[in-house]
């Protein structure tokens, strides 16, 4: 059941979950709406939860991408990925209501899971360039359906990401410019859709404003980070992140 909108305690405590949430993103590179999403929805239901978090991902998404960190050359390496996710969010985006997204879900979280594990053990072996103009679309697709679904695209592209073992700065970058296309292609096909109103904009304007202030705070924190903690930091995030989705899906 979706609740109306207002301005009211449940708005309150999205705020703030908004801030933290935001923290989170730009000192590890993910997380928004993973943390968010799933607050909301049990205080403005689902739909209208992945629509109104849309909103202030795509603006912190774009200020985070302000600060620098690709290059050409990771472009050609990124690009197909990218395009795997615009391509899924608009697959997903369409099936949005009508889709049941716990079986999407499921099978995310549980290859997050294992390439969470995996990497905190040391046991993924070096993807090829070869493998890398396969797996990158692939993985894109994947996640842009779930995203298109449910509004969280992070668990198995940050996976993927993290197993080529790029800088954090660069790691951070790029994982933001997959989300700000899906996101984009996102908010554009639920829009298009019809699904949102005047009032839903509103709202999701004005969660842009916390999201910002607490972007700065993650910015601070990144920047303290050592490569090492940022590494495992990451990896503890997948693995939070895939366990909350089989969790949630499960039972």
């Amino acid at each position: 059941m979706e609740l109306e909108l207002g301005l009211n305690g449940a708005f309150a405590a999205i705020l703030l979950v908004v801030a933290f949430a935001s923290a989170v993103k730009s000192a590890l590179g993910f997380g928004f709406p993973l943390i968010s999403v799933p607050v909301a929805a049990n205080l403005i239901g689902a739909r209208n939860a992945v629509l109104l978090i849309a909103i202030p991902v795509i603006v912190t998404n774009f200020a985070i991408l302000l600060r620098g960190g690709g290059t050409l050359a990771d472009l050609r390496r990124f690009g197909s990925l990218l395009l795997g996710v615009i391509a899924g969010t608009v697959a997903g985006a369409q099936l949005l209501g009508r889709l049941d997204p716990r079986w999407v879900a499921l099978a995310v979280g549980g290859t997050a899971l294992v390439f969470g594990l995996m990497s905190l053990l040391n046991l993924v072996p070096a993807i090829s360039s070869r493998a890398q103009v396969y797996a990158g679309p692939t993985v894109g697709v994947i996640s842009g359906v779930m995203g298109g679904t449910t509004g969280i695209f992070a668990p198995l592209i940050a996976a993927y990401i993290h197993s080529l073992q790029v800088e954090k700065r660069i790691f951070v970058y790029w994982l933001t410019a997959s989300f700000l296309l899906g996101g984009i292609t996102q908010a554009l096909s639920y829009y298009r859709l019809g699904l949102y109103t005047d009032t839903l904009l509103i709202y999701a304007g004005l969660t842009c404003i916390p999201a910002l202030i607490g972007m700065q705070l993650g910015f601070w924190v990144q920047d303290r980070l050592s490569a090492e903690t940022f590494r495992k930091a990451v990896l503890l995030l997948v693995l939070a992140s895939a366990l909350n989705l089989l969790v949630r899906n499960l039972f």
